[in-house]
């Protein structure tokens, strides 16, 4: 199942339920026979919904010329779902209706192409962003270039395929409104530890990860510097099919994010894991988003020095943008520390969150104290933000009856009513059932659940087309059917 958000949309309101839901592909690349498929001179064009091209018939066309898979006006997705190469200097042409769904790896080995054109609603290959769709590279999927001489082509844009870090800080430089992806994957221990971000320079262009693992990012933190594979993203700079790996984060910086320090863009189908010894802000995939998380998830292991002002969030440090269908796992701990402000998924929330949840073990500490808020979702939630359909599920450690705690927020200031259809585990969280937020008895939108309730059926007000469940996933806890655990 694969998500159709990209740009600042919110996953959950009605209007947004077509561009946000998952669904099967209606031309599937697979090792199944080809049906419901007319191929003549290099073109292939699906002829009835759920339309099958073999991959070796595919490798054997592109291996003699250009190839073009259409899913046509009687189909939408396109979906890869057999791992597949080509050597030849053909070029692949993927054309849908909708979106593409990149769900197993694809190889350019020789000094062949690829042109995707998602949203083609007839118009001679030209994109209609209206229409829904994305290009999406799913967690076991990837498309990766041996020679750095093939050309990508996404959505009209031509790409600069780069090998690694040093390269592509390099073209950021010198293009900042560039189209840039990411060839292969690339182990970043060879680059030692970073005293800064590896790019620098404010991006306002488009970054394609392709699904291609970027690995072992080291940072030694100090003065005024963010951290992070970009320190900053502008409003018209996106970032999509992006993956980090094994970051690890030291000592005492602006704002550390497994991906960005600081994004007023968009992050798409992107992931994060990354461990912090840290001092100040901290987010698994963002410290601070002012633009939009869609589809995301971070696995973080934070542990706040002895310090103030402490700011550590799963997914992201402070949010006042948009985050949607979007989750966290690992787990967070403050020890020592006053004014901190802790959640599973935001340490502070002055925006929207829908659809989205944390299983972030949270531990409270002996010494923390003052102004110090505990939240299993987000930490303190400010006026004018909004939660919608969520919920957390990670372990709750209290320690300290000095700091304001709650199952789902630590303390809410937001209006009654900006809160709707959340929930948190009672039997491993927060275990009064009053106390959704540290700060109000009651708090309306919150309700405190047991383990087996969750895992029995869908809490109320969470949508089926979004959310599943099942025993045998996500530890029997909802999941997100465009998102799901890996």
């Amino acid at each position: 199942m694969t998500s159709r958000c990209w740009r600042h949309v919110l996953c959950g309101s009605a209007a947004m339920v077509a561009l946000c839901v998952g669904a099967r592909a209606d031309v599937a690349i697979s090792n199944k026979a080809t049906s419901n498929m007319s191929c003549d001179s290099g073109v292939c064009t699906a002829t009835a919904k759920q339309a099958v091209l073999n991959v070796g018939e595919l490798q054997t066309m592109l291996g003699s010329g250009d190839l073009k898979v259409r899913s046509s006006s009687v189909a939408k997705d396109i979906s890869i779902d057999q791992q597949f190469s080509w050597t030849s200097a053909s070029r692949l042409t993927l054309d849908a209706q909708q979106s593409v769904i990149v769900n197993k790896q694809v190889t350019v080995t020789g000094k062949g192409s690829l042109t995707v054109t998602t949203n083609d609603v007839g118009n001679n290959g030209k994109s209609n962003k209206k229409n829904g769709g994305e290009f999406i590279v799913a967690s076991r999927g990837s498309v990766q270039f041996w020679d750095l001489a093939s050309n990508l082509i996404i959505d009209g844009n031509s790409y600069a395929l780069v090998a690694d870090l040093q390269t592509l800080a390099t073209g950021i430089a010198a293009n900042r409104l560039g189209f840039f992806a990411l060839a292969i994957p690339y182990d970043a221990s060879i680059d030692g530890t970073y005293t800064v971000a590896p790019i620098t320079t404010g991006f306002r262009g488009a970054f394609e990860g392709l699904g291609n693992e970027i690995s072992n990012l080291s940072f030694n933190m100090s003065g005024a510097n963010r951290y992070g594979l970009f320190a900053y993203v502008h409003k018209s700079g996106r970032v999509r099919n992006t993956r980090v790996h094994h970051a690890k984060f030291a000592g005492l910086g602006l704002g550390a994010g497994g991906i960005v320090s600081n994004n007023e863009g968009a992050i798409a189908y992107s992931s994060a894991s990354a461990e912090y010894e840290t001092h100040g802000c901290a987010g698994g995939l963002v410290c601070q988003n002012e633009g939009s998380i869609v589809s995301s998830h971070a696995v973080a292991r934070i542990h706040a020095l002895s310090t103030n002002n402490v700011g550590a969030g799963g997914l992201a440090g402070y949010n006042s943008g948009t985050i949607s269908g979007s989750y966290a796992e690992g787990s967070i701990a403050v020890r020592k520390s006053s004014e901190a402000n802790v959640g599973g998924l935001v340490s502070e929330n002055a925006g929207v969150i829908s659809n989205s949840y944390s299983l972030v073990a949270i531990a409270d500490g002996r010494l923390n104290c003052c102004s110090s808020n505990f939240g299993g979702l987000v930490g303190l939630n400010l006026s004018g933000a909004r939660i919608s359909s969520s919920y957390s599920g990670g372990v709750f450690k209290l320690k300290n009856n000095e700091t304001v705690s709650g199952g789902l927020i630590g303390f809410d200031s937001s209006t009654p009513g900006d809160i709707e259809s959340s929930y948190w585990d009672i039997d491993v969280g927060v275990s009064d059932p009053s106390q959704g937020a540290g700060n109000i008895l009651n708090d309306p939108g919150i309700t405190g659940l047991t383990t087996k309730q969750f895992q029995k059926k869908l809490p109320n007000g969470f949508d089926p087309a979004i959310w599943g469940q099942a025993p045998n996933i996500n530890n029997g806890y909802p999941y997100l059917l465009a998102n799901p655990p890996r």
